[in-house]
């Protein structure tokens, strides 16, 4: 606020039942993915007005000397004026991928791949609580690999391994999360889960990604719902993380995934029970299993010992090859048998339990 003082005058300038078998198509659906101030108040007073009456000094300067010699430094130290504290503006989230090496990833960093992969939404909104999606692979993988639409080597010069189109899954499925994907066993056929398997692992782990992502805007406290999703060998740390990971997962999603830690799975949905009542459910279990994929006898067996459990609107276990509807997923505990291969399967489902995750949608 900027105040000239002219002639004795102040201006101021500016101021979950079991599914029949129906006549309905093999779960091989047609959109299944082929790959991938107020004002300053300031007291001030005003000098008192010159007796117009008095004989005039002819030595005073005339008013327009006075305006000539007061330019605008001189008016900010004829009145003072508050300083006004400059305001940062908000940071502004990176959108896309963002490629992390954390020392506290699954496995000690390596600077020939990542940490972890962080995928913002193009038209995510940042305001909490932020939902968080955290994606396990498989064996023989990686993450730079798994999220994208084409097939290719993690290791150079090596095989190609699976894509699963996971970015796109999630920018069609509208839905306002950050997708986390964890390096696990670096293309190796290898279960461990890591640093991931410990007590607090994945607090630690997420606290540290947030810190590290550009830029660094939230906190744990800041995070919502958290989903974990695992396909094939990522089981273990999925088990880990949803029991023991210090953090409370609202959902887990298991994509032909189920060779062990049943004990574990357990553990987590008798650990509130009511919270899978439907409808108006808060927690969600998902276990899509295949016939050729070596995971349908544990996964049959967990929803044989879990069913009684859970009321009829809470559990369903469909050993049908029906695809479902979308308001078939709008149950708490819910296992699905499946005709699509073992790697088909989170290239069509992992859409199709964004859409129905009751996450928001983003802008």
């Amino acid at each position: 606020m900027n105040w000239v003082l002219a002639w004795g005058h102040l201006a101021v300038l500016g101021c979950t039942s079991s599914v029949t078998a129906r006549d309905a198509p093999a779960d091989v659906p047609s959109d299944a993915p082929t790959a991938d101030i107020a004002s300053l108040a300031a007291d001030v007073t005003s000098p008192a007005l010159p007796d117009l009456s008095a004989p005039k000094d002819a030595s005073a300067p005339a008013p327009s000397d006075i305006a000539r010699d007061l330019g605008p430094g001189d008016a900010l130290d004829a009145v003072d004026s508050p300083d006004i504290p400059d305001v940062p503006s908000p940071p502004v989230l990176k959108t896309g991928t963002q490629l992390l090496w954390l020392d506290h990833g699954a496995f000690p960093q390596d600077p020939a791949h990542p940490s972890a992969l962080l995928y913002v939404p193009a038209a995510f909104d940042p305001t909490p609580p932020v939902a968080l999606v955290v994606y396990l692979h498989g064996h023989n993988n990686c993450v730079t690999n798994i999220v994208g639409k084409t097939s290719g080597p993690c290791t150079p010069g090596g095989k190609a391994r699976t894509a699963f189109a996971l970015i796109e899954q999630l920018e069609s499925s509208q839905r306002n999360a950050l997708l986390l994907c964890p390096e696990l066993a670096f293309d190796l056929a290898s279960s461990a889960p890591g640093a991931l398997g410990v007590p607090d692992g994945l607090l630690t782990f997420v606290t540290e990604v947030l810190a590290t992502m550009s830029p660094p805007m939230f906190v744990p406290g800041d995070l919502g719902p958290i989903v974990v999703a695992s396909h094939s060998g990522g089981y273990a740390a999925a088990a880990a993380l949803a029991t023991v990971g210090g953090l409370p997962v609202s959902q887990v999603w298991l994509f032909d995934s189920l060779y062990a830690k049943s004990a574990e799975f357990e553990s987590w949905l008798k650990d509130d029970l009511d919270s899978f009542a439907t409808p108006g459910w808060s927690r969600r279990f998902m276990d899509v299993y295949t016939d050729g994929g070596g995971t349908a006898d544990d996964s049959q067996a967990l929803a044989a010992t879990v069913a009684p459990w859970f009321g009829p609107n809470a559990f369903v276990h469909d050993t049908t090859f029906a695809t479902w509807t979308l308001d078939q997923y709008d149950h708490g505990v819910l296992f699905k048998r499946s005709m699509l291969s073992h790697d088909g399967v989170p290239k069509y489902y992992f859409r199709k339990l964004l859409e129905t995750s009751g996450l928001g949608a983003t802008l």
